[in-house]
């Protein structure tokens, strides 16, 4: 998500689960301290860039009332880190080496993830992300399970939902989702400014939020299913009750998205959209929503399989083109 002040940071870290970003289009909330605009080398590998978090950056947690402290990593925890961003596609791998700066884990971090751009003084954009180092110690379906239980109160202890997403380390997915904030970030694809966006991928944002998104967080077209346009992850929604579980998925069904969290925002759709097409396409892990009652299962949908999201895939080209 785009912070453009406390309150709203605030109540995205609320969603305790939930990722969240600065993108390079934020230009009103860009107080990083001049140290932080210094040059760095790029040759650095990226699992090397593991740093103390900025002093900006804790300033916002500290302020919302919260008190994260920095994670000493262990080797094990290095080689998670480093094994997940060899996984990233190749646009990711030439853009980060030049634009984040770097990355750090904390403990007692309320969401996940978060993306903030360093400095307001540099030419070349540069990023931070600050992880929540408790998900080094999930698997990916575990921590999507727990981040999808969020959008329901859970008191029926006969229903619940979960995400089957396969066994690899939750760093793995949340690190690409993080990073394609940084690739959007650097190269404006998402940009509504036509100055902020990249000579080379100028059409992309037309292209990948045709008919879907009017501007960063409204929707252009009219949901046809009012719980999917309700979800907890959509400003001013609501938490549900796991009796309405497969109907709001059936809503689910019914749009591009390839989550419920890909409707937050513009920015979080392209997010979500590519990491879930590269956990599936790429990587071969699955990525499916079940529903549960008594323990059997109710309801199931596996978004890359729906043709309203597969008509988005060709988008996704640019990020493994091998061209430098």
């Amino acid at each position: 998500m785009i912070f453009r002040n406390l309150s709203k940071l605030s109540f995205y870290l609320s969603i305790v689960f939930s990722s969240a970003i600065c993108l390079a289009q934020n230009k009103d909330n860009q107080n990083s301290s001049n140290k932080n605009t210094e040059q760095f080398d790029t040759s650095t590998a990226l699992f090397l860039r593991v740093q103390p978090t900025p002093e900006d950056v804790l300033k916002m947690f500290h302020e919302a009332g919260m008190s994260p402290n920095e994670h000493v990593m262990t080797q094990e925890e290095n080689k998670l880190v480093k094994e997940a961003f060899e996984m990233l596609p190749p646009l990711h791998q030439r853009v980060l080496k030049e634009h984040l700066k770097s990355i750090s884990f904390l403990d007692n971090m309320p969401n996940t993830a978060l993306t903030s751009k360093i400095g307001s003084e540099t030419p070349n954009r540069l990023y931070h992300i600050t992880f929540r180092a408790a998900i080094l110690k999930q698997n990916v379906s575990e921590w999507l399970t727990e981040k999808e239980r969020t959008c329901f109160d859970n008191k029926d202890k006969s229903r619940s939902v979960k995400i089957e997403a396969g066994k690899l380390n939750a760093i793995v997915y949340v690190l690409l989702h993080e990073a394609t904030h940084v690739v959007d970030g650097s190269l404006g694809l998402l940009a509504e400014s036509d100055s902020d966006k990249n000579i080379g991928y100028k059409s992309f944002a037309a292209d990948f939020t045709n008919g879907i998104w009017k501007d960063r967080t409204t929707f252009s077209f009219l949901p046809t299913d009012s719980l999917f346009a309700k979800n907890h992850f959509r400003r001013d929604g609501k938490i549900f009750s796991l009796t309405e579980a497969c109907d709001l998925y059936k809503g689910l069904k019914m749009t591009p998205f390839v989550s419920l969290y890909s409707s937050s925002s513009r920015h979080e759709d392209l997010a979500e959209y590519l990491t879930v097409y590269h956990f599936t396409k790429i990587l071969k892990q699955p990525f499916t929503i079940i529903v549960l009652e008594n323990g059997k299962e109710t309801m199931s949908y596996s978004p890359m399989s729906s043709d309203l999201v597969d008509k988005r895939i060709r988008y996704m080209s640019i990020f493994y083109t091998k061209n430098t």
